[in-house]
């Protein structure tokens, strides 16, 4: 494989879209999104799917013209009470706004009748967002650590999706500092790598390059040192640290590389995918730390 020119372009993140069902875990991904609004210099777009009967209505007695008016009304109350909502929410989320003046994020909203997933869906491919960003679980309390419509998001969007976890506690934009980029030495993590820089430079974070592996062979050794050159060589980043982790206790290993390196995001790429399942679907006791305070970016191979 040839060796990739020096990296000169940087994609600023200027759009960020935020599905929200004003749950708690919204909040949560809506304060994480205002961190990084500040500093991008970046938009914050919050979109509601909202449930409307008014399209099932069953058959009622009377003109067709009759039903079609009653249908209207619905929607129309049904709507003026969503916005009425989603303003007081953006009205409440304004209180977080700290290290900016709040004139200078902006932040707008939208709604749409429909399902959340194709909702989201639908107008992300109109709004073009340079990232997603969610939370892991809303109001339905899925099972799954990460909801149904976050791991949908994450499958089916071609931009980077972030997701916050519901119990994520607040460092302070300041002190996120250190990110794990979970690496399988595929030809897909040099496009990531490329947007995992435009984010990292901008919020001036370390990278620490993981490969999850059964044992430590001599040939995972000379791969990641090749990737902490390519990191040096191409992105001029030097202090790009390269480490391996056992795959035979993966969630703990992982939380204790989270613990000891005080990560503050996980990254991986969708190719990637029974690396996530591991991570968010196993139940090691219940309770693992890292899953539960750290959030995930995951970039579409």
């Amino acid at each position: 494989m040839s060796k990739p020119q020096k990296h000169q372009h940087k994609e600023q993140i200027k759009k960020i879209l935020v599905p929200v069902d004003y749950s708690e875990c919204s909040e949560f991904a809506c304060r994480y999104a205002l961190k990084l609004a500040c500093v991008l210099g970046a938009e914050i777009k919050l979109l509601h799917a909202f449930y409307t009967p008014a399209f099932d209505l069953i058959e009622l007695s009377g003109t067709v013209q009759i039903q079609s008016q009653l249908k209207d009304e619905v929607s129309a109350n049904l709507e003026a009470t969503e916005k009425e909502t989603a303003e007081k929410f953006i009205s409440d989320l304004r209180r977080f706004i700290t290290g900016c003046k709040k004139e200078d994020i902006l932040i707008t909203y939208d709604i749409a009748p429909g399902m959340p997933e194709d909702v989201i869906l639908n107008y992300s491919m109109e709004y073009k967002p340079d990232l997603v960003l969610m939370g892991t679980q809303g109001k339905s309390k899925a099972n799954t650590i990460m909801g149904s419509v976050t791991e949908t998001m994450i499958r089916k969007l071609k931009c980077p999706v972030m997701a916050v976890p519901e119990k994520y506690s607040f460092v302070g934009e300041k002190n996120v500092k250190n990110l794990m980029y979970v690496t399988d030495f595929d030809e897909s993590d040099f496009v990531s790598i490329k947007k995992l820089m435009d984010l990292t430079q901008m919020l001036n974070l370390k990278i620490f390059c993981v490969h999850i592996s059964h044992d430590e062979g001599e040939w995972d050794k000379i791969k990641l040192n090749g990737l902490k050159e390519y990191f040096r060589s191409v992105y001029d980043k030097p202090d790009v640290e390269c480490g391996r982790v056992d795959s035979k206790n993966i969630l703990k290993e992982i939380d204790m590389f989270v613990q000891k390196n005080h990560i503050n995001i996980i990254s991986l790429t969708t190719r990637q995918r029974g690396i996530i399942e591991k991570l968010f679907k196993s139940d090691l006791t219940g309770k693992l730390f890292y899953h539960t305070s750290i959030p995930l970016l995951v970039f579409h191979s």
